[in-house]
C-alpha cells in the first residue's frame, strides 16, 4: 500500500506531501520559481461529502473526474481518512500532484498541485465546526499565485459566522495581489450575498449572470454553495468555468432501487472547473 501513512501529520505547517517511487514523502517548502507553458491554468473544487453512502463507488467516481480534468490545482472538502487512503493509493495522483500536509480530523479541506509550493499555511476559524481557511502560495512565471479553500460554518442560521470567516480571509490574505479563493462556502441567504468583498468577484456570477448555477441539488432544494473568488486588480482573468460531476455513478444506471431523495452522484454536491487567463 502507498498511502499516506503519516496521516497528513508533517512535522510543521510548512511542509506537504510529494510521491516517490517508494512512497509518500514528506517535504519542505521552498522559494521554486516555476514555468507555466501555456497562458492558461486550471482548478477544480469539489466538496467530496464525507458520508459513508456508496462511499467506495463514489469515490472512484471523484477519482476519474480529478483525472479526467487534470487540473493545476484541485481544493477539496469533506475530506476524510478513507477519503484519503484511497486518494493518495490512487496511481494518477501520485504522478501528478502534490498535496497540503494539513492534519485532516474527522473531515476537512485539502490542496492537490502541480506546483511546489513556497508555503502552507491553515488558520483556524472561529467555528463550532472546527472549520479552517487552508492556502498556499506558488511562484509562477516570476510572480506570485495564492491559492486558499475552506468549507464555510453550516446551517441557514450560522450566517453571521460565515460572515466572520470571510472577512478574516480577506483580511489574511490583504498583502497578496493574485488571489484565488474557492470552497464550499455555504452561502444561501441575504446577508451572505452581502459578504462577498468588493474586492473579489464572484467568478461564476460574473460570467454566467442569468445561469443560477446550482452546486447542490437535493429534490427541490437548490443552491449555489459552492464558490470561486478571484480578488480583482491582479495578473488574472477568468474565462470560462463549468459545473463537474452531476451524472449518476455506474451503480444507479444498473437500475438500482432507490429511495426519494437519495444521492446518486458521485459527492451530494458538484464541482467546479475554472480555466484563468494569464495576463502579462
Amino acid at each position: 500500500m502507498n498511502y499516506i501513512k503519516q496521516f497528513f501529520q508533517p512535522p510543521n505547517s510548512l511542509s506537504y506531501f510529494a510521491f516517490e517511487n517508494d512512497g509518500w514523502k514528506i517535504e519542505n517548502c521552498k522559494n521554486y520559481d516555476q514555468k507555466l507553458n501555456n497562458k492558461q491554468i486550471s482548478f477544480l473544487t469539489y466538496n467530496v461529502w464525507f458520508e459513508k453512502h456508496n462511499f467506495n463507488e463514489r469515490v472512484i467516481e471523484i477519482l476519474k473526474i480529478i483525472q479526467q480534468n487534470n487540473c493545476d490545482f484541485v481544493c477539496l472538502q469533506e475530506v476524510t481518512r478513507d477519503f484519503q487512503i484511497m486518494m493518495s493509493n490512487d496511481k494518477f495522483i501520485q504522478s501528478t500532484y502534490f498535496i497540503t500536509g494539513n492534519v485532516i480530523k474527522g473531515y476537512g479541506i485539502l490542496i492537490l498541485s502541480k506546483f511546489k509550493p513556497t508555503f502552507i499555511i491553515e488558520l483556524p476559524f472561529n467555528s463550532q465546526f472546527g472549520r479552517t481557511f487552508l492556502y498556499l502560495e506558488c511562484q509562477i512565471n516570476g510572480h506570485s499565485l495564492v491559492v486558499g479553500t475552506s468549507h464555510l460554518e453550516s446551517m441557514v442560521y450560522n450566517e453571521q459566522a460565515r460572515y466572520d470567516q470571510l472577512q478574516t480571509t480577506y483580511k489574511e490574505l490583504e498583502k497578496y495581489k493574485n488571489v484565488i479563493i474557492m470552497g464550499d462556502f455555504n452561502l444561501e441567504t441575504q446577508k451572505d450575498e452581502q459578504s462577498i468583498s468588493p474586492q473579489y468577484a464572484d467568478l461564476w456570477k460574473q460570467l454566467y449572470p442569468d445561469n443560477p448555477g446550482y452546486t447542490f441539488i437535493i429534490d427541490d432544494f437548490k443552491r449555489r454553495f459552492d464558490r470561486i473568488l478571484l480578488k480583482k486588480g491582479g495578473s488574472y482573468q477568468a474565462s470560462n468555468i463549468e459545473i463537474l460531476g452531476t451524472k449518476e455513478i455506474p451503480l444507479y444506471k444498473d437500475n438500482k432501487p432507490s429511495m426519494k431523495g437519495e444521492v446518486k452522484t458521485p459527492s451530494d454536491h458538484y464541482a467546479l472547473k475554472l480555466h484563468l487567463q494569464y495576463l502579462l
